[in-house]
């Protein structure tokens, strides 16, 4: 059992009311060996969720209960927790403990109990207290707790494990039966035998993947057989030409041998350790050669990373435009080769990139990842020439970067544990519990950082660090405010230096993650002074790695008060379709700020509302007088800035569209396009990989923007024409949708694409990989190569029905790369450690014979029967098959198993 005390835990007035009164915590029950009633709590105490009934849109008493709550658009949903005592009776009464909880979507009511009193805490965290009519629970005796939750329940991931029960002194015990990552324990299933479980709305067009959906989605392109061999000398990302020799593969006996001399040396370093990771170290002289040369003038109007690449059986030739070009065509070349036979296919190879911007983007705010994870991720970009990370290194849940001087922002904003004074650390957050022994607390130190930023360096992948401000700000406002409380009576200038909040603010706003206290305020010069300091020492980490700092991203996402959206009205309303909400908590924020006040009062602002591009001017300012001509933020935080060239100081000036492509994703990647900003696309129903692979509610992620985001789909996305993508994909709740296309105008702006990875439901560096893998080898071949079937922007309206797009190209280009991927790839990642996602095998019987099908080929399926795993042959008898399984290219790993 794991247990937590804090030498400054509060009392239990601070668990009722969130006052910052603390104590001296107890000794630990461990120390003297005996059991404690709350020890006991936390080892009889067992959990048990289930989702009862999701938002239908029909249920009037249910809307009703939601508006008068306060919900968002009066849409709530109900769950049951039921708690069940399989040890000694548990007391009537109020009592000195209470039940703390994650929950990713706000608690707003109990509807069927006073035993407990439901409170929101902060963020996610939520806590039921004993009331005086808690009835006692006595052994084997179960309590049902039935829960009003805004909006909806749809994967068993939107429930958080590491319960946890705490009391007057500050101890704090986890749920045994709720610690782990694994829901199972605590989680009934989301099934289809009741469409309320899992529908979003009641004309909701989605079905539950099964194994009869999922034959037809993974045949829904046509049959692997017609690539035939063709997978061979296929590369991904795929190049402009490709020309195979008719020769077989050759035999690497002995390995590969690089001979330049005009290589860097850091990559090629970086491409021998690859080799040594692919089991293809040279093995003397008789390893293949390959000679590399360096040629800029051989290529007309080439754009760097531009190579041509010649595989015959004498050894192969490289002449590349650049550095970088020379590292790419390394690169293909190993993408020729079969790595499981050692054999490398003879082509002629004629390439260079799409775009220069090609992104993967990591969150380690909310849960923070190892330097491993990070490293190994790094590899893998840039085996598919994948040249940008977007470094997520702060959010409202953790800071993860160590600062010279500003020990706080990782001591407090880097931990997270029970300290509701947050004195020493933060709260907990996102299924982290009580305790700091998880990815829920953990940050990279200098050296570490340098690391990264060198690693990616020599395999021309830039780092793109990204503190998100001023929104999601919360862990650095809390690591200041320490700072601050710690040097105010010694050193009051010092304590005030760095400090993120004006203490008179009296706003009322909730955030997206339901905070209200996540807000850097902009009216305030140390908020800059803090901006400018961070620039500074992140620069020096990036010249003592040997790669300047180019880009600086400052997030200015989603700054707003959740409360004042049009979803709420001031309480009590009429409007059965939104919320009530006190009018006090309906401000927008910093209204309440008498240093905001002021600076509208003398005319440094036009109004409140105009702070967001006050703040992004300011810290453009700062950007550029460090000498970074390039700034990046989410579409947010630029997209009222009309005039970049007048309002900002840095020259270069980019956002990442980031919503849903089927909404008005499009349609705000071409205002800021047209206003001058450079745009990288990163659209969340496509390219958002914490979106879940299938609707199938045991995958693991949010799904707002998608339900389904497959490799499939991430490859049919459009860079450019992203409306086309309305003929043959559906919007989250499975319906057709509309959109125009750009004009031609608006191509030159688009930098390039990203992928994206947020961490809110990613607890491990596992799941990281699986999240990201295989999807990030579809992501580099849209970012590397234009794929014919893509229609050039042309003020065109798309839909289901339009038919413009040829939708037979698409397929057979699938399956080709789907080929390349199952044949070679996969066997890549598993040489390189990749705990990349299995898929689920698709299953269909016709006359009696089992059919079989995965998206990539070359993968074993296997069947159980209620006694063993076995391989599926074609004499596999249908009636004999209880369950199926993939398992992953090298064998060693089996994926999830699926009912049939």
């Amino acid at each position: 059992m794991r247990y937590m005390t804090l030498a400054g835990a509060t009392l239990m007035a601070t668990l009722l009311t969130g006052c910052d009164q603390s104590a001296t915590g107890t000794p630990s029950p461990e120390l003297t060996g005996e059991e404690t009633s709350m020890e006991q709590i936390a080892r009889n105490l067992s959990i048990k969720l289930e989702v009862l009934q999701n938002f239908q849109g029909v249920d009037g008493t249910l809307r009703q209960q939601c508006k008068r709550a306060g919900g968002i658009r009066a849409k709530c949903s109900t769950y049951r927790m039921s708690l069940t005592n399989s040890g000694t009776e548990l007391t009537a009464g109020a009592q000195d403990w209470a039940l703390y909880f994650h929950s990713i979507r706000r608690n707003l009511a109990l509807l069927n109990s006073d035993a407990f009193t439901l409170e929101h805490v902060k963020g996610d965290l939520h806590r039921l207290v004993p009331s005086k009519h808690f009835p006692g629970l006595a052994p084997g005796a179960t309590l049902p707790l039935d829960i009003l939750i805004e909006e909806r329940i749809q994967f068993e991931t939107d429930f958080m494990p590491r319960f946890f029960v705490a009391d007057s002194a500050g101890n704090a015990l986890v749920i045994e039966n709720a610690d782990s990552n694994e829901l199972d324990n605590f989680v009934l299933p989301i099934t289809a035998n009741d469409p309320l479980n899992w529908k979003h709305t009641a004309d909701d067009a989605n079905t539950l993947a099964n194994a009869e959906s999922r034959f037809q989605s993974h045949t829904a392109a046509g049959n692997h057989t017609s690539v035939g061999d063709g997978w061979q000398p296929r590369i991904i990302p795929k190049p402009l030409s490709t020309t195979p020799y008719s020769q077989p593969p050759l035999q690497l006996s002995h390995g590969i041998r690089v001979e330049s001399t005009v290589m860097a040396e850091s990559s090629l370093d970086a491409f021998n350790q690859r080799l040594q990771q692919l089991q293809l170290a040279p093995g003397g002289d008789a390893a293949y050669p390959v000679r590399v040369a360096i040629e800029p003038d051989t290529f007309s109007d080439a754009p760097g990373g531009s190579y041509r690449l010649d595989a015959q059986a004498q050894g192969a030739s490289v002449v590349a435009y650049d550095q970088a070009g020379a590292f790419y065509a390394l690169q293909s070349l190993l993408a020729l080769v079969d790595a499981e036979k050692r054999t490398l296919a003879q082509a002629r190879v004629e390439d260079a990139p799409r775009f220069q911007y090609r992104g993967m983007f990591l969150d380690v705010g909310r849960n923070f990842h190892s330097k491993d994870v990070v490293l190994k991720l790094l590899e893998q970009m840039s085996a598919y020439k994948l040249n940008r990370f977007h470094f997520h290194l702060s959010d409202d849940e953790g800071w993860r970067l160590e600062i010279p001087g500003l020990p706080e922002l990782t001591d407090i904003g880097g931990k997270r544990c029970f300290d509701l004074s947050e004195t020493q650390c933060l709260l907990p957050q996102l299924g982290s519990g009580p305790d700091s022994n998880n990815f829920g607390s953990g940050f990279y130190t200098i050296e570490d950082y340098i690391e990264i930023v060198r690693f990616a360096a020599a395999r021309h992948i830039e780092v793109i660090p990204e503190f998100d401000t001023p929104a999601h700000a919360r862990a650095a406002i809390v690591a200041m405010e320490a700072r601050y409380k710690k040097y105010r009576e010694s050193a009051p200038e010092k304590a005030s230096e760095f400090r993120l909040i004006d203490p008179d603010d009296d706003t009322e706003f909730l955030s997206v993650q339901f905070y209200n206290d996540s807000y850097v305020n902009p009216c305030i010069d140390s908020s800059y002074q803090f901006v400018a300091k961070l620039i500074r020492e992140v620069q020096q980490m990036h010249d003592a790695a040997g790669a300047p700092l180019t880009t600086w991203h400052f997030g200015g996402d989603e700054a707003y008060n959740l409360l004042a959206f049009d979803s709420f009205e001031d309480a009590p309303g009429s409007d059965p379709e939104k919320g009530d909400v006190v009018a006090s908590a309906r401000q927008q924020p910093w209204s309440g700020s008498p240093l905001c006040q002021k600076l509208v009062a003398d005319g440094a602002v036009e109004s409140i509302d105009a702070l967001g591009n006050y703040f992004a001017g300011r810290v453009s300012a700062i950007v550029n007088d460090a000498g970074i001509q390039t700034m990046g933020a989410w579409y947010d935080g630029l997209k009222h800035i009309e005039d970049p060239e007048k309002d900002l100081s840095t020259t270069n000036n980019y956002i990442n569209s980031w919503a849903p492509a089927f909404g008005d994703g499009g349609d705000k990647s071409h205002r800021l396009a047209s206003r001058g900003f450079g745009v990288v696309q990163s659209h969340s129903d496509h390219l958002y990989f914490d979106m879940p692979y299938e609707m199938d509610p045991k995958e693991n992620g949010y799904y707002w923007a998608s339900r389904t985001s497959d490799t499939r789909k991430v490859f049919g996305y459009s860079p450019l024409n992203t409306p086309q993508m309305a003929e043959v994909f559906p919007d989250a709740d499975g319906h057709p949708w509309t959109g125009v296309a750009p004009s031609a105008e608006f191509a030159p702006a688009v930098m390039g694409i990203q992928g994206q990875l947020w961490s809110e439901t990613t607890r491990t560096d596992e799941m990281v990989e699986y999240k990201v893998f295989p999807r990030l080898l579809a992501l580099a071949e849209r970012a590397w190569h234009k794929a014919e079937w893509e229609l050039p922007p042309r003020e065109q309206k798309f839909d289901r029905e339009s038919n413009l797009v040829d939708k037979t190209l698409l397929a057979e280009d699938w399956l080709s790369f789907s080929a390349a991927l199952g044949n070679k790839e996969l066997y890549k990642l598993d040489l390189g450690g990749v705990n990349y996602r299995i898929p689920l095998p698709g299953a269909h019987v016709k006359e009696g014979k089992l059919n079989i099908a995965t998206p990539y080929p070359g993968l074993t399926v296997e069947y159980y029967d209620g006694r063993n795993w076995q391989m599926v042959t074609d004499q596999t008898a249908p009636e004999s098959v209880i369950a199926l399984r993939a398992r992953s290219a090298d064998g060693k790993r089996a994926g999830r198993a699926v009912d049939i």
